[in-house]
């Protein structure tokens, strides 16, 4: 969600990305910081601003503004953001002033031509198709709509396989001397907190101080995918690692996706030249590649699918299977 609480400022801030730049507002308060997103992608920030000024707030039900503001407060308050800016992107395409009775099957499709026109994968589209069928579920319950549309199925947008790929230890550390010879320290740090703790790289960045129990040794990640919060224990070389950094408030890390992103990507195309490695090697690498790799190797070590799937914080046994290939286990073991 683009909304958050910024400690420093004891503020809300909105942010909205648009084609002239983005735009940004603090509010002292969260629903207020929600409403003027909503209203800001509808092109109505400006009376956003008169009717908070006389205490009164549109009203905005029945519009795909007004429900993606809902389901932030409800749905998506305390996950992940890639399902909110999903969503934040299909509203812009449809209008924020379009309703959710409007939405027929004919829309998604042309959604789904529209992502396709945008380069994205069969997963990708997926993934929008999910953020839209939250918003439209949700608007059912709200009795905005009678009946949800039927979506695609999933023999229709076949996704491939998942990357299988697992970093060898030469290329990791190749990676972090790079990082460090570009002076790159924090996102050095992060990329050893990701290859350690097999967390996902936003469930990191979002990770407050007062979720790191260093005394205790554990570290509580509570902003994740699944909505589920989960405890885990620090290795040494992580526990030492923030320690370095260690605050009293705030996050922890201060990079955004975007800058780690960019960052981590330079320096594997650094080790790629370097190793002269293929490109298909260099498609498959990307961040969650740590992640991959940390439940790959718990799955090497020995760990069940029960504890992998509780470290890993999968909402199912399936989705474990899906980081934990065949490979990473001693088939010779069992003749």
């Amino acid at each position: 969600m683009a909304v958050r609480y910024r400690r420093d400022r004891n503020k809300w801030l909105a942010i909205i990305n648009t084609e002239g730049g983005s735009k940004s507002r603090c509010f002292d308060t969260e629903a207020e910081a929600v409403q003027w997103e909503a209203a800001a992608l509808q092109g109505l920030e400006e009376a956003f601003t008169k009717a908070r000024a006389r205490r009164e707030l549109p009203a905005e039900a029945g519009t795909m503004g007004g429900l993606l503001a809902h389901c932030a407060r409800v749905d998506w308050a305390d996950t992940e953001p890639m399902q909110w800016e999903r969503a934040r992107v299909l509203v812009r395409f449809l209008g924020a002033s379009t309703r959710p009775c409007e939405i027929t099957e004919e829309t998604i499709d042309r959604i789904v031509v529209w992502r396709r026109g945008q380069g994205n994968s069969n997963g990708t589209i997926n993934r929008y198709l999910s953020a839209l069928s939250v918003m439209l579920k949700r608007a059912r319950r709200l009795r905005w709509i009678s009946e949800v549309p039927l979506f695609p199925e999933r023999r229709t947008l076949k996704e491939a396989e998942p990357r299988d790929l697992v970093l060898p230890d030469q290329w990791l550390q190749l990676l972090l001397d790079r990082l460090e010879y570009r002076e790159q320290r924090e996102a050095y740090q992060v990329v050893v907190f990701l290859r350690q703790m097999g967390c996902r790289a936003r469930e990191a960045l979002s990770l407050s101080w007062d979720r790191v129990d260093l005394a205790g040794g554990t570290v509580q990640f509570v902003k994740t995918k699944g909505g589920e919060a989960r405890r885990l224990p620090l290795p040494a070389a992580v526990e030492q690692l923030l320690r370095a950094r260690e605050a009293s408030q705030g996050e922890v890390f201060q990079l955004t996706y975007d800058q780690l992103h960019r960052i981590y990507n330079e320096a594997r195309d650094w080790v790629c030249d370097s190793l002269r490695l293929d490109d298909a090697t260099r498609r498959e690498w990307v961040i969650h590649t740590l992640r991959h790799t940390r439940l790959t190797e718990l799955a090497s070590a020995g760990a069940t699918g029960p504890q992998i799937r509780q470290w890993a914080g999968h909402s199912s046994l399936s989705m474990t299977q899906r980081y934990v290939h065949g490979s990473a286990i001693d088939l010779r073991s069992l003749v």
